[in-house]
């Protein structure tokens, strides 16, 4: 990763609120830090500059300015870098406990010995979004939070309860 980041500081009129509210969760879901009121600075990565491309044109099109900046810190890294992880160990602390539900699901279809193609298409969909979201986060983890890896062995865990899910209904059915 560079050492490079970006500075977005955005201007947009007062009302309609969901104008601001828009261009908040814009910068969130793209992982920046919010510095200031309407400040806010990410890591450069690859893709980035593609993804603030298209946030700049939704705000100049709700009538707001946007200004960005690229630059470097020269004091005060280590407290922004750990800003940025604290924000990402909430993400993967959320998704987390979405995990133990997923745990606790397979594990009450397993002993109610719910095995029908049913259970495990919407099994399969619930670990999807738990694998989509995990792949959001991890792209915004441009520091490799602690929680990262914690996180992707809850995944892979997941994964195995499915997959182990799967073959019982595929014994149960006669299909190999």
């Amino acid at each position: 990763m560079s050492d490079q980041y970006l500075f977005i500081l955005y201007s947009l009129p007062s009302q309609p609120s969901r104008v601001r509210v828009a261009a908040w969760r814009a910068m969130k879901k793209l992982g920046a830090l919010n510095v200031q009121q309407s400040l806010w600075m990410i890591p450069r990565y690859p893709g980035v500059d593609q993804e603030i491309e298209q946030i700049t044109r939704a705000i100049e099109s709700d009538g707001g300015s946007v200004s960005i900046v690229e630059g470097e810190f020269i004091y005060g890294k280590e407290d922004i870098i750990a800003n940025f992880n604290r924000e990402r160990e909430q993400e993967y602390t959320e998704l987390l406990s979405y995990c133990q539900s997923f745990h606790e699901e397979m594990r009450t279809e397993t002993e109610k010995e719910n095995f029908t193609f049913t259970e495990l298409e919407e099994n399969e969909e619930e670990f999807n979004k738990l694998t989509r979201w995990f792949e959001k986060i991890k792209k915004r983890d441009c520091f490799n939070s602690d929680m990262g890896e914690t996180a992707a062995k809850e995944i892979e865990k997941c994964k195995a309860e499915l997959q182990e899910f799967a073959q019982k209904i595929y014994e149960q059915h006669g299909i190999e």
